[in-house]
């Protein structure tokens, strides 16, 4: 009877051991995921932040000529905020750097996504039709933008083709229209200012 209780007692003696070590071991994890959890809001990056720092990266490399660079740190900008109001400035940039490296489709294409993400910038459409200037196709887009006149932006593309393309008096026709049918549009204001300079 003393050797059958002997084991009995060594087997359990076992069983016990590994039910505590069990037991310690899942402490252990639970105590180390939650001190873990405890400053994960305080360690989240600020997507905004860190697209700001890129996208002045971006401009150092622009002020240098270094214009892949300049374009890979603004795409890494408008990444991480593509579905903010700051996605459109990092467009424009993005526009700006195909430009100098002689891609004006690319440059089109983001000038363009720049403009369906804030349409009051001035300095977008022109941009603009810079691009269709280089690309050949200015003509093409000017009888597009004429032609549908539900758009308003459209007028200032027009007024902007004739303006770049030497025909100043047609621009400040297009121009005035555009003023007398929206004078209180925040982008108006630009379109003075260019009609004082014509």
């Amino acid at each position: 009877m003393f050797p059958i209780t002997y084991f009995s007692l060594k087997k359990m003696t076992k069983f016990i051991c590994r039910i505590f070590l069990v037991l310690f071991f899942l402490s252990s994890c639970s105590y180390c995921a939650l001190h873990g959890l405890q400053g994960f809001e305080e360690n989240r990056i600020d997507a905004a932040k860190n697209a700001r720092s890129h996208s002045n990266l971006g401009n150092i490399y622009f002020s240098e000529k270094n214009y892949y660079g300049a374009l890979r740190e603004y795409q890494i900008a408008f990444n991480l905020t593509y579905n903010q109001g700051s996605a459109s400035t990092y467009l424009y940039n993005i526009a700006r750097c195909f430009i100098e490296l002689g891609d004006y489709n690319g440059a089109k294409k983001a000038i363009l996504m720049a403009i369906d993400s804030n349409c009051l910038n001035i300095t977008y459409y022109e941009t603009l039709v810079d691009c269709y200037i280089y690309l050949g196709i200015e003509q093409k887009e000017l009888e597009n933008c004429l032609q549908d006149s539900f758009n308003p932006y459209n007028r200032i593309i027009a007024g902007l083709i004739y303006l770049k393309c030497g025909y100043p008096m047609y621009a400040k026709v297009i121009f005035d229209e555009f003023i007398l049918d929206n004078p209180d549009m925040i982008i108006s204001d630009s379109v003075r200012a260019i009609l004082r300079k014509i």
